[in-house]
């Protein structure tokens, strides 16, 4: 979608209409849209291989998207060990026209090596509309019209549960997302909207299209024939023009810029990390100033939230410097928490390998731990097996995973989406337990599930998960 300049001028009053803060019921009706959503998992294709920078393994793939072939690139980390869950980094470019393979390159060279490069699958996504550009390969184009940071984030969704089957070796406990100007809204709104996405780094991201710096943009724009770039192209062509034109009534295009506003959704961003240069001309600094307000008025835990401003940093990565081992560490942190382990697995009989994941924390105080498996045989039953140590020998149709006195926890049947979903009691209320669940010690889960016709005993495995338990 490119800008049309609409003749129809409006005023300073009749434009202020539209950036009017929402009301609650605005901003629950925002997140009663963004539940309606599905994710897509239709239409994989393995598109082109090759060797990005620094000879890493590359993968260029397509999926459906609704109904649009959507375009991705996925980074083999440098010390991919087949059969072994890593974790992985969603890297959300920034601009409005596409990414490059390369731009994996650019970021890492940013990094000191503590583990991203080493460690982490990097997935790149293009954007509706946009273009995927590789050096071995060419070029692909996204379908659908640009959306830019909204349905920006059903694509990835989509794309990050397509990769979690056709990739096993993607540890679904352990994705982050970094996302750099317009980028940095998508990944987090990405974070906001999906609890697979474990943290965010928010370079220099706006946050609030209603802020004052971007009415005065879109009123230049509408009232002074300013060409609509960056945020004000951002929110002309999503919410101005649309509702100037007929398109989009005023409650709607209010709507539009909202979904697109983190700062009004900030209690699902933590852990986050901000990024933002003083001298930022094209996202002015106070964005990212009222998103630190925001979390701060949530009174979030320690170590949720951290920030940086740069005195003389503008709208550019190498101009924050010391950004990259801030970055890093905060990714590198991944490790410590819940993350997947053992393989390699086996296959169900239906095809996919169960994979092994979290909802909640490892907290014993906060004792909202939920064991999740994905990509298991829908309509099947789970029992779920906990030990205070690891193995890995066959069994059935797979492996275990748990190792010598592994106790029962709980059994239950999976969706039919292919989820299975078990709180776990942390509380060593059970004397059974007491060994197993207190500060320090890690809790080892895992899912046995029926695999009728596997030929070696009908049941089977999902991988594990290890959990260093916390206070």
């Amino acid at each position: 979608m490119m800008a049309s300049q609409s003749a129809v001028h409006a005023s300073p009053q009749a434009l202020s209409r539209l950036f009017v803060p929402p009301t609650p019921d605005e901003i629950q009706d925002v997140r009663d849209d963004w539940a309606s959503r599905s994710i897509d998992i239709d239409g994989f294709q393995l598109e082109a291989t090759g060797l990005g920078p620094s000879n890493a393994e590359v993968h260029i793939i397509s999926h459906l998207s609704e109904g649009e072939r959507h375009y991705a690139a996925v980074r083999f980390p440098q010390d991919y060990q087949p059969g072994q869950p890593h974790a992985a980094l969603i890297l959300c470019h920034g601009g409005l026209v596409g990414v490059s393979v390369e731009e994996a390159s650019n970021l890492l060279s940013t990094f000191p090596g503590q583990c991203v490069d080493d460690d982490y699958f990097i997935l790149m996504p293009s954007f509706r509309g946009e273009i995927l550009a590789s050096s071995f390969a060419g070029t692909f184009i996204s379908g659908g019209q640009p959306s830019y940071a909204d349905r920006d984030v059903d694509d990835v969704r989509s794309m990050l549960s397509t990769l979690l089957v056709e990739y096993p070796d993607i540890d679904d406990a352990r994705v982050a997302a970094w996302g750099i100007s317009r980028g940095a809204a998508t990944a987090m709104l990405l974070k906001v909207r999906d609890p697979r996405i474990r943290r965010v780094v928010n370079m220099f991201g706006f946050t609030d299209l209603s802020l004052p710096s971007v009415q005065t943009e879109a009123a230049n724009i509408v009232n002074n024939g300013a060409p609509p770039e960056g945020i004000g192209r951002v929110i002309y062509e999503t919410a101005i023009e649309p509702w100037l034109n007929g398109t989009l009534t005023l409650e709607e295009a209010r709507l539009s810029w909202l979904r697109r506003s983190p700062a009004w959704f900030p209690d699902g961003l933590g852990p986050i990390q901000v990024h933002h240069g003083l001298q930022d001309l094209s996202v002015e600094p106070a964005h990212s100033v009222l998103l630190l307000d925001r979390l701060s008025a949530l009174g979030l835990p320690a170590g949720e939230v951290e920030a940086y401003l740069y005195p003389n940093g503008s709208h550019g990565l190498n101009s924050l410097v010391g950004q990259g081992p801030r970055v890093e560490g905060f990714l590198c942190d991944l490790q410590l928490g819940p993350s997947g382990y053992c393989g390699p697995m086996t296959s169900s009989v239906a095809g996919s390998i169960a994979s092994a994941d979290y909802r909640g924390s490892a907290s014993m105080t906060q004792n909202n731990l939920s064991f999740v498996v994905n990509n298991a045989p829908a309509g099947s039953a789970g029992m779920v097996f906990l030990a205070s140590s690891s193995a890995y020998f066959p069994s059935g149709g797979g492996f275990v995973c748990v190792g010598n006195g592994a106790l029962r926890v709980g059994f239950g049947a999976v969706d039919a989406a292919g989820m299975f979903e078990l709180p776990i009691d942390l509380r060593p209320q059970n004397p059974a337990f007491a060994s197993i669940l207190r500060p320090g010690v890690s809790a080892h889960l895992q899912l046995v599930y029926r695999d009728i016709g596997n030929g070696s005993g009908n049941w089977n495995f999902s991988n594990g998960l290890v959990v260093p338990l916390l206070p």
